[in-house]
């Protein structure tokens, strides 16, 4: 629950100085969180300790929870790190609050991102995946190109014809000159959203191909052209985009689609250490003459 939502639960149980709090933390949230309790005091003639105190009744567990919660609404509404930085670093912290406001972060980007999750979407994306007949190119640009990198992987020892699209449009462009119906683009992007997947899964829409979106909200621009939407969260406590839940929900996919292609991915992984096995003695010979 948002600071707004929690204020709401509990209007019937604030003293008249707890009102005055609210009022003061409505009247500057989201970026009034991202001051110290002794500043939020200060604005409202009353002391850092019952500023301390107004947080937990309203069942934050520390204000490392609080200024989490003010980062991610402020850092939501802004497109680039270099507008985020202030909101993100404005702040004094230690490097061990770094490391904490890190954790925070992503232990709600997980739980967001899984709370959010729709199964039957879930499962619809798995099932396009281990079952296409076709190809399955992976896109991802700019910063994302991790994500796209794991899944391509991990999907190519799942089942054949995963191809990753990568960066770059010339490249991009002859990777698609040759789109069948059966083939599956599986795109990943965030804000500020590439114009490229956007193009990607607009040509595979024309080309009768499924296109399946990975992103950061309902309403991204690439969300009309997908069969197949799934949301992440990826709210951090620097200005950088954080790839945990993306790094989970990919890791969910491979793990549903070995699952549904558990006979023909044991055998490939089988093939896979005679192959590996077959290149490290071909070294370890040369190695010796």
């Amino acid at each position: 629950m948002l600071l707004t939502e929690r204020l709401a639960a509990q209007a019937s149980t604030l003293t008249a100085s707890e009102r005055a709090l609210a009022d003061d933390l409505l009247r500057h949230y989201p970026d009034g969180l991202l001051d110290s309790a002794s500043a939020i005091a200060a604005r409202t003639g009353t002391s850092a300790s019952t500023v301390v105190r107004m947080f937990a009744k309203l069942g934050y567990e520390s204000l490392s929870e609080v200024r989490r919660e003010a980062r991610s609404v402020v850092t939501s509404r802004l497109q680039t790190a270099a507008q985020r930085a202030p909101a993100t670093l404005g702040g004094t912290r230690s490097l061990e609050e770094c490391l904490e406001d890190a954790l925070l972060h992503d232990q709600h980007n997980l739980a967001a991102t899984r709370r959010g999750l729709d199964m039957p979407t879930f499962e619809a994306v798995a099932r396009v995946l281990a079952e296409s007949p076709g190809r399955v190119f992976v896109m991802a640009e700019k910063n994302s190109m991790p994500v796209s990198g794991y899944l391509a992987i991990h999907l190519n020892m799942c089942r054949p014809q995963v191809h990753e699209l990568g960066s770059g449009a010339p490249f991009a462009v002859d990777r698609m000159l040759w789109i069948e119906p059966t083939d599956v683009l599986l795109a990943f992007t965030i804000r500020r959203y590439s114009n490229g997947a956007l193009l990607a899964a607009r040509h595979f829409r024309e080309r009768g191909a499924t296109v399946l979106a990975v992103t950061d909200s309902p309403v991204a621009p690439i969300v009309p052209h997908a069969h197949h939407s799934l949301v992440v969260h990826t709210a951090n406590a620097s200005p950088f985009d954080s790839y945990t839940s993306a790094f989970f929900l990919g890791n969910a996919l491979v793990s549903a689609v070995a699952q549904l292609r558990r006979s023909e991915v044991g055998q490939a992984l089988e093939r896979r250490d005679a192959l590996w096995k077959h290149f490290e003695s071909d070294v370890l010979d040369g190695l010796r003459l």
